[in-house]
């Protein structure tokens, strides 16, 4: 499978988590919340993210208003929409679609099955996000250890950086989450039935945690991307003739850690099996929230003016063209 195949059969289940609400001058436009960190649908309302994504999106402020009984956060998911889905959408384009949440699974520990020596973390850093929706697009987990094979090419697909990415110019320029490739460099403590974690060789960066790592053949989820490693370089301060150790910054590599599906997989059987942990019987289809929906285009940067329904695209479907005019240097 080419990675762009296995891109498209995971990109429609990644959501970005953001603020239900923040606080805004009035001057300010409207724009796109605060991506904080990336999720995968792993089933009809069943989400996987990292344990710390969690812990910081329950520490979002919230308005004195703010109903006690709701999450301070959403799960935002970048869909492809086309005419008929919703009244006020004319041409297919990309609608931000907000998923509810009404609760979360946390991973408390784990059960030791057999005998042998554990090198791992007290427990895997990722929980389940519990949202309000059904008929939604998901992954497949790969949850077979033996697939972990130093050197196999995987992909990866989130928000590194969050918003401000989206944004890089200065305005908002991008709806969508970015793809990275790599290969795994190192299984963790080695390569057997049980691995803590694994490691790819691409650069990790703040928002894409939880971002889903799969295998390019096939476009199976191995696992969700959880940290990257650091290397501290130390700060230099010149005192009179002289260079002075001050501090120390951690700075990026290439190599990032992530939590392997198995987990996941193992926690998702119970949670399918519990009656519990059911979607209430009157929760909307993915398509029915986009249906009843109030909908709205989002509004541009300025730097290109709206398109004018008037305008004739050229024959191949264009509708912007490139202007070339001679400078002069007189």
């Amino acid at each position: 499978m080419p990675l762009s195949d296995a891109f498209m059969a995971v990109r429609p289940a990644v959501v970005a988590f953001m603020p239900s609400v923040i606080q805004r001058n009035p001057q300010e436009r409207g724009d796109m919340f605060p991506i904080v960190g990336t999720g995968v649908i792993l089933d009809d309302g069943l989400i996987a993210t990292n344990a710390h994504v969690v812990e910081a999106l329950l520490k979002l402020p919230r308005p004195p208003n703010f109903p006690k009984n709701k999450f301070p956060f959403v799960a935002v998911l970048f869909h492809w929409v086309k005419p008929g889905d919703n009244a006020a959408i004319s041409q297919e384009s990309v609608a931000e679609i907000p998923l509810e949440v009404f609760g979360i699974f946390s991973v408390e520990g784990m059960i030791p099955r057999g005998k042998g020596v554990y090198y791992g973390p007290e427990k895997p850093d990722f929980n389940i996000v519990h949202v309000r929706a059904k008929g939604l697009p998901k992954v497949e987990l790969e949850a077979r250890t033996d697939r972990l094979i130093e050197g196999a090419e995987v992909g990866t697909i989130g928000y590194p950086m969050g918003t401000s990415a989206l944004r890089a110019p200065g305005w908002l320029h991008q709806f969508g989450p970015f793809l990275q490739r790599g290969i795994i460099s190192a299984i963790l403590p080695t390569r057997g039935k049980s691995p803590h974690s694994f490691v790819i060789n691409l650069m990790s960066m703040g928002g894409a945690s939880g971002s889903p790592v799969f295998l390019a053949e096939s476009g199976h989820v191995i696992g969700i991307l959880n940290a990257g490693l650091t290397q501290p370089i130390p700060l230099y301060t010149k005192v009179e003739d002289s260079l002075q150790a001050t501090g120390l910054v951690q700075t990026s590599t290439n190599f990032t850690y992530v939590v392997p599906s198995y987990y996941i997989a193992s926690t998702l059987k119970h949670l399918r099996s519990d009656k519990r942990f059911a979607l209430p019987p009157d929760t909307l289809t993915l398509q029915e929230i986009i249906q009843r929906s109030p909908a709205s285009e989002r509004k541009g940067s300025g730097q290109i003016k709206p398109i004018s329904e008037s305008c004739n695209p050229s024959d191949d479907g264009r509708v912007f063209d490139v202007r070339v005019e001679p400078v002069s240097y007189e």
